[in-house]
């Protein structure tokens, strides 16, 4: 079995002592379409707002109470909503994956894996205020890279992201699957890395 480490500070995985892409890393090319022209402080802000969520759901889910500021509450409402609707069995949370029995090895961490409504998803929890367009195939991207890391271990029919509002609502957006998606960024990237190799190689011989 392979040893999937994360370190935090610096977002890497690395597998069998090996460094891989993250998930996140893989779709780098559709990110960067979204938030090129965002300015600093309000990605700041939209990574503060996600981690502080994603932390405190993960709390409700284990220990099944959490204390949160004020600002972040109507997300968090939003999230106990959704469970209070929904029949969900979490099998794995904030759980660690990768894909090594390859030649193109990657790791990401799945918000939520496990039961919805009586079928095996894969669920990402969002923060977002708008899903549409780019977000939406990002996210396809995302969560495709995901199932095509576990589908091996775990079946998963479905692919849903959990939008929390700030008002206290949420939205449940079914994606796609689309292997052929997932695997462009991978060979994207792939593609890159290998040229950069051969030219770093080139320039030292």
């Amino acid at each position: 079995m392979s040893t999937l480490l994360f370190y935090d500070d610096s977002h890497k995985y690395t597998v069998d002592g090996e460094e891989v892409p993250s998930v996140s890393e893989l779709t780098r090319f559709l990110t960067r379409e979204l938030y090129n022209d965002a300015p600093q402080y309000f990605l700041d802000q939209a990574a503060k707002r996600g981690t502080s969520v994603h932390k405190a759901t993960e709390a409700i889910d284990k220990f099944g109470t959490v204390e949160i500021e004020d600002e972040f509450a109507g997300f968090v409402k939003a999230y106990v909503s959704f469970l209070k609707e929904h029949e969900v069995s979490w099998g794995n949370i904030e759980w660690p994956v990768c894909r090594k029995d390859d030649e193109m090895p990657y790791a990401g961490t799945i918000d939520r894996i496990g039961a919805l409504d009586g079928k095996p998803v894969i669920l990402d929890i969002k923060t977002t205020a708008n899903i549409s367009g780019l977000h939406k195939l990002c996210y396809t991207a995302q969560l495709n890279l995901y199932k095509l890391a576990v589908e091996k271990e775990k079946p998963v029919e479905e692919l849903w992201v959990l939008q929390l509002k700030k008002d206290g609502t949420y939205k449940l957006i079914q994606l796609e699957e689309n292997k052929e998606l997932a695997n462009a960024c991978l060979t994207m990237h792939y593609a890159i890395k290998n040229c950069k190799r051969r030219r770093k190689k080139n320039a030292e011989s």
